[in-house]
């Protein structure tokens, strides 16, 4: 089994990378929808969290974390493929041991105040939703809107599928057509592929250009609200910040967040695996009720945990 304090995939996150052909083959393995602008960004985030099972065997890392697996090359550190992941309790012991979890289930809690003191992935929540019959759709907002009527007696019916044209009678016309700043958003057939993304960089003069969270859910209401007066320029705007369309639900980002406030804490400067400690602290504070941010008084009240596990 692979100590715990020394992954090497985890200490060379940074270097993960794939190639515009996995990018695809992963959007598509996995389903990922437009809320999902950068695929790379997406497995590493996944990579990160501290219940995610890392496993080497031979040239290849594997990594099982909310029901898929992201395999990684471990000499390149490409992305290779990832895919849904269909057993439960896989049997191959992960580089991060997960905890006993202090949150209780849910079906056990009792009003939304209760619900909101613990932290719940997007994947968690979607679950919850299904498992109500509600709307499981959107982001971790909405989603959390949702559960919220759910529990003041509002029920939130799941949304109908909007019928869309096959895309083998459209892509042809959507490659065909110029890309301009005044081109529609929605004719164009908009998604974050390696298409869009080399106009923006074009547009910005920036290479390997990323789309930015608030493009993401510009983006997603434009689509949701089918407004065709909404343009490329106007998106360009999005991301210079010139306009507000849509803002991108930060909430979601707190593990994100608590791991960069970790990394700047001074406090921090001797541990060797930070990444792991990190997560270490993430896992107390998530499954209990105390506020979902990161304090260097963590590391002295979990002081026993982090030498125990470290």
């Amino acid at each position: 089994m692979m100590n715990a304090a020394n992954c090497p995939l985890l200490d060379n996150l940074s270097k993960v990378h794939t190639t515009p052909m996995g990018a695809d083959r992963i959007r598509k393995n996995l389903s990922l929808d437009d809320n999902v602008s950068d695929v790379v960004d997406f497995c590493k985030q996944k990579i990160s969290y501290p219940d995610c099972k890392i496993t080497r065997q031979g040239k290849n890392w594997y990594c099982e974390i909310d029901g898929i697996c992201i395999t990684v090359n471990a000499y390149s550190y490409t992305i290779i493929t990832a895919h849904p992941h269909p057993v439960v309790g896989c049997p191959r012991s992960g580089c991060i041991e997960t905890t006993s979890t202090k949150r209780p289930p849910f079906d056990e809690i009792k009003s939304f105040a209760e619900f909101s003191r613990y932290y719940w992935y997007r994947e968690e929540l979607q679950a919850i939703c299904k498992s109500l019959k509600i709307d499981a759709s959107g982001m971790k907002a909405e989603l959390n809107h949702n559960i919220e009527q759910y529990f003041k007696g509002t029920i939130i019916a799941p949304k109908k599928a909007v019928p869309t044209i096959p895309r083998s009678s459209t892509n042809q016309n959507y490659q065909s057509l110029v890309l301009t700043p005044q081109t529609n958003l929605i004719e164009c057939g908009f998604c974050f592929n390696q298409r869009f993304r080399d106009f923006f960089s074009q547009q910005t003069g920036i290479d390997n250009f990323k789309f930015n969270v608030d493009m993401v859910a510009t983006v997603r209401k434009v689509k949701e609200t089918n407004d065709i007066s909404f343009t490329l320029g106007d998106l360009l705007d999005i991301f210079y910040g010139t306009k507000t369309y849509a803002k991108y639900d930060k909430v979601s980002l707190q593990w994100n967040k608590f791991v960069h406030d970790f990394c700047t804490d001074p406090a921090t400067t001797h541990f060797k695996n930070k990444l792991k400690t990190a997560s270490i602290l993430w896992k107390e504070v998530r499954t209990s009720t105390r506020e979902k941010i990161y304090k260097t008084e963590l590391l002295k009240e979990f002081s026993d945990i982090i030498n125990q596990e470290m």
